[in-house]
């Protein structure tokens, strides 16, 4: 089905009402910081409201397209007298952007892309790598440390107990699904930059794609 631009207008309309809403924007930045679906009771008690409200607000937010519903049984819970199904929310996989006055920069960022990935010589990669790198470099030099660094960037980092991050979000996911090998490389270039940018023996910056996040991994040294 061909998306008019009434749609779009609309589908607009609904994810800025819907983050307008001081109770759905702590509810989608819960929700968005989890990683793993969660319950209407466990997002009620978290944004310090009911959970009949928790679900009228949770269900917008899925409305709008931020959030993603399944269904699935208590842990622990099978069978016969298992229980009801809980209805879970997750962060939508789509990504949604808005700006007044329309802009498409993702659109913009897939032409450049294609437009790299069809330039044979290299050149074009080589120097996406090194602009990429130069502007790590540059932002971790001006930012207040490498992990609130990436969560700008977009990267949603996470630290272990061992000092290893790893990124729960790529920043560039729509583009990266047409061309992996070329995001993936300059997430690298980036992330390596932000480290030497930072002047702190932090660690080192390693392509290790794990499925459903960022395929940069930063391990201390």
């Amino acid at each position: 089905m061909a998306i008019t631009s009434k749609d779009l207008n609309l589908h607009q309309d609904a994810v800025i009402e819907s983050l307008n809403d001081p109770v759905r924007r702590q509810l989608f930045e819960f929700i968005s910081q989890s990683t793993q679906p969660v319950g209407r009771e466990a997002a009620a008690k978290a944004a310090g409201i009911s959970r009949t409200l928790a679900a009228y607000h949770l269900d917008r937010l899925a409305t709008a397209g931020l959030l993603a519903v399944t269904f699935a049984r208590p842990e622990g819970r099978t069978g016969p007298g298992a229980g009801r199904t809980a209805k879970l929310y997750a962060l939508a996989q789509s990504e949604v952007s808005v700006s007044l006055p329309a802009r498409n920069y993702r659109l913009l960022g897939s032409l450049l892309a294609q437009a790299a990935s069809a330039d044979t010589s290299g050149a074009v990669l080589a120097a996406l790598h090194q602009a990429a790198r130069g502007e790590g470099r540059k932002l971790g030099q001006g930012g207040d440390g490498l992990v609130p660094l990436l969560d700008e960037l977009g990267y949603e980092p996470e630290v272990d107990e061992h000092g290893e991050i790893s990124m729960r979000n790529c920043p560039f996911h729509q583009i990266a699904q047409q061309q992996t090998e070329m995001v993936c490389s300059m997430n690298y270039e980036l992330v390596s930059g932000a480290l030497e940018g930072c002047q702190l023996d932090c660690g080192r910056a390693e392509l290790s794609p794990p499925s459903g996040r960022c395929c940069v991994v930063v391990h201390p040294q």
